[in-house]
C-alpha cells in the first residue's frame, strides 16, 4: 500500500481524539486513528494508526498498523508493520512485511511469515 493510499483511507477514518480515554474491546471495519488512550483488545479489518500522542496498552490484531505513539502489547498483523519515527512499542510482532524507522524503540520478538492471502 503507498503512502497515497494511507492518506485517503485516513483522511476518511475514525478519530479517537487526543484527551479520549478508552478500555475494553474495540473492533473495527474501517480506518481509525487513535490519538488518545486505549487499554483492552484492538481487533480490525483496516488500517490502524496510533498517532504520536497515542499510549495504547493492548493486544493488537488488524491487517496494516502504522505506530506513531506508544504501544504495549503483542501485535498480529496479516499485511504489514510500521514503526515510525519516534515510536515505541514493547510486545511482540507477528506480520509478514515489518517497516522500522531510525529513532524506534522496539522491545519484543518479531515473527515474519509470509500473509495467508499470498498462500
Amino acid at each position: 500500500m503507498s503512502v497515497k493510499d494511507n492518506k485517503k483511507k485516513l483522511a476518511e477514518a475514525t478519530v479517537f481524539q487526543v484527551d479520549s480515554i478508552f478500555r475494553g474491546i474495540l473492533t473495527h471495519q474501517r480506518p481509525l486513528r487513535i490519538l488518545g488512550r486505549f487499554e483492552g483488545e484492538i481487533f480490525g479489518k483496516e488500517l490502524l494508526e496510533i498517532g504520536s500522542s497515542a499510549k495504547i496498552e493492548a493486544n493488537i490484531e488488524t491487517t496494516h498498523l502504522v505506530v506513531f505513539g506508544h504501544v504495549t502489547g503483542n501485535v498480529n498483523a496479516s499485511e504489514k508493520v510500521e514503526l515510525k519515527n519516534g515510536a515505541t512499542l514493547i510486545g511482540n510482532i507477528k506480520t509478514p512485511n515489518l517497516e522500522i524507522e531510525d529513532g524506534v524503540v522496539f522491545e519484543g520478538k518479531c515473527e515474519m511469515k509470509t500473509s495467508e492471502k499470498a498462500s
